[in-house]
């Protein structure tokens, strides 16, 4: 299975990077201990930050300049927000930017956690929790909205588990990861959310 991530991820045709500021984000497979399921990591902001509070995330975020690449931004910014530690993380590729509504580029990379560790989150987490892939890409578990934004009406996937909504950006980001590489058929818009900067 990791292989044909990896080959599925391989076969990405990247965009050219927008002029915005870049983030790099995470998004880490975990196999069960006991089983071949895979699930992936997810966090939940604290309600006390300022920007992004109580949200569903991966974690991640704004790139540095002691950063020499935004995979090195994920890693960094994901051992200061979980304790992820990077030499546990086998690098399977990653996927193409989608832009937020705040004019961040984030731009996703994915990892296989090849060594089993805790994890604990640090001031910005309030909880770190697994979701299995199976779910993820049943489409009886897909809650459907649409957004609309000036001239830009898309329908936007999300989920509900165990009481965790997983919505926003970080759906659309799972959504596109999980269409190619799991064959999900989730629909999405994301070739006009890419093209589109007015918000």
């Amino acid at each position: 299975m990791i292989d044909s991530i990896k080959q599925n991820l391989k076969q990405i045709n990247l965009i050219e990077p927008t002029k915005y500021k870049k983030a790099g984000v995470l998004i880490l497979l975990v196999k069960e201990d006991d089983s071949d399921e895979m699930n992936i990591l997810f966090t939940k902001r604290s309600s006390d930050l300022s920007t992004h509070s109580g949200e569903v995330s991966f974690p991640g975020g704004m790139w540095e300049e002691i950063d020499s690449s935004l995979l090195e931004t994920a890693l960094r910014e994901s051992n200061e927000e979980i304790g992820l530690k990077a030499e546990n993380v086998k690098n399977l590729g990653r996927m193409n930017y989608l832009l937020s509504r705040h004019k961040i580029e984030v731009n996703p990379y994915v990892g296989f956690l090849e060594h089993r560790q805790d994890f604990v989150g640090n001031f910005e987490i309030a909880e770190i929790f697994m979701v299995p892939v199976k779910f993820l890409i049943d489409t009886n578990n897909v809650i459907y909205k649409e957004f609309k934004r000036n001239d830009l009406r898309i329908s936007m996937p999300s989920w509900v588990y165990n009481g965790m909504r997983i919505w926003g950006l970080t759906a659309m980001i799972a959504a596109d990861f999980l269409n190619i590489c799991f064959e999900a058929n989730i629909d999405t818009d994301l070739d006009l959310i890419r093209g589109y900067d007015q918000y």
